[in-house]
């Protein structure tokens, strides 16, 4: 009703201001007689190009306002903008000293979410939101290794990863890295020189390799950062495939396929998918990874939010049948538990390790323009059998934690969970 009104309004408006240049001109007609026929012609001529002019511009102020931009009456309409719009220009106008606008309503959005009181719910600054992007992505800024820091606070290297700024330079796991520039690596500044070595500039490293001081220059760059790790043990004359999933990237659930047939091709006869300390990522990665498993109708989880619950089930024909443990820790959460659980109810694989984290939501992502970002819940997940582990977790069908007392990242004879999977699957 309101658009017609300010249509014909406008209308109106333009026929009026047609009639007062026809009043105009049809004096100057009568007191210049002579020159009627010509003057007359030039009289419509502007008429006609004033009226088309005006009403080209209320015509287009009317499409964007009403369709391209934006509609300031809901701002009348609604009762709670209205009252944050007041309290906005309240602050601005009364406060005693200058607030920055974008920051004002930056906290406006980040208090929003957080009232909903879910963890999970939130809002992202440019650089939170850059970072997780990153880490889904599976690109980062870096040299290329993982390190892990020992007693004397220097780091050891324990990951070399491949095509990276540390193979080339020849570092290797093991290394041990004592300082960075002229200033040594201690427990206390390690935050501080890690972030020296992303910076992105060339940095020398001096790093211990058989007692002997070796020195390296070298640069981060960005570099796509592999999720999946595998290898093969053998042991009893049987041989057990071994899965590493780091993050549940965009790439992942390929990479996972691709490591998987290397495995297979060695002829496994069992395989342990590592999911340790995987806080999660896609979704739809985690149940393309459960597809290569379960057979065509299996269940891999429901999502449940305030009007449905949906099941998604394996609508593939690939399938496997060997035995799998799956490893977990507490901090195996989000998709790996959807992974975890797909396996344990729909394949039978048996969990081994630490209950999970325990987080039975699912969240979606949208961008904002200032490069900011919002995460929220848009469902929360169940298993197959129709629980929700949201605050519980998935609790392990052999229940046994590491050994941090013996354990070594660079000897996986040392990790007690992934010796008991062995000894699980190979006696």
């Amino acid at each position: 009703m309101t658009l017609r009104c300010c249509f014909f309004c406008k209308i109106f408006a333009v026929f009026v201001i047609f009639l007062f240049f026809c009043d105009i001109f049809n004096t100057g007609c009568k007191t210049m007689k002579k020159r009627n026929r010509v003057f007359s012609f030039l009289d419509v001529s502007i008429i006609v190009i004033i009226c088309s002019f005006v009403m080209c511009f209320l015509g287009a102020s009317l499409v964007y306002k009403h369709l391209g931009g934006v509609n300031f009456s809901l701002l009348d309409e609604d009762e709670g903008l209205k009252e944050f719009i007041g309290a906005y220009n309240n602050l601005l106008d009364n406060y005693y000293a200058t607030l920055d606008k974008k920051d004002l309503i930056n906290g406006a959005i980040a208090g929003m979410y957080e009232v909903t009181g879910d963890p999970y719910t939130t809002y992202l600054d440019p650089n939170s939101a850059n970072s997780l992007d990153e880490s889904l992505e599976g690109t980062y800024k870096g040299i290329g290794i993982k390190m892990m820091q020992i007693d004397d606070g220097h780091v050891i290297v324990t990951r070399v990863y491949s095509d990276t700024p540390a193979e080339k330079a020849g570092l290797r796991s093991g290394d041990i890295i004592t300082k960075v520039g002229d200033r040594e690596f201690t427990a206390g500044n390690q935050k501080t020189l890690t972030k020296i070595i992303m910076s992105g500039e060339e940095i020398t490293l001096t790093f211990l390799r058989d007692e002997k001081e070796n020195t390296v220059n070298i640069k981060a760059v960005d570099f796509m950062k592999p999720s999946v790790y595998s290898q093969v043990f053998e042991r009893n004359g049987k041989k057990v495939g071994y899965l590493s999933l780091e993050v549940f990237s965009e790439t992942a659930d390929i990479q996972f396929g691709n490591e998987l047939t290397k495995l297979e091709n060695a002829n496994i006869d069992s395989l342990i998918l590592d999911l340790r300390s995987n806080s999660g990522g896609y979704l739809q990665v985690a149940e393309n990874i459960a597809e290569m498993f379960l057979e065509k109708g299996k269940a891999i989880y429901s999502l449940k939010n305030k009007d449905s619950v949906k099941t998604t089930k394996d609508n593939t024909a690939e399938k496997r049948n060997y035995s799998i443990v799956v490893l977990t820790n507490n901090g195996s959460a989000s998709a790996s538990e959807i992974l975890a659980a797909a396996l344990k109810y729909s394949y039978g694989a048996t969990l081994i390790g630490d209950t999970t984290y325990g987080k039975g939501k699912v969240q979606e992502r949208s961008n904002l323009s200032n490069g900011t970002g919002l995460k929220y819940t848009t469902a929360e997940w169940l298993t197959p059998n129709g629980d929700c582990i949201d605050g519980k977790g998935l609790t392990p069908d052999i229940n046994i934690s590491l050994d941090r007392t013996t354990y070594n990242e660079l000897d996986m004879t040392t990790d007690n969970q992934l010796v008991r999977a062995l000894e699980y699957l190979a006696g």
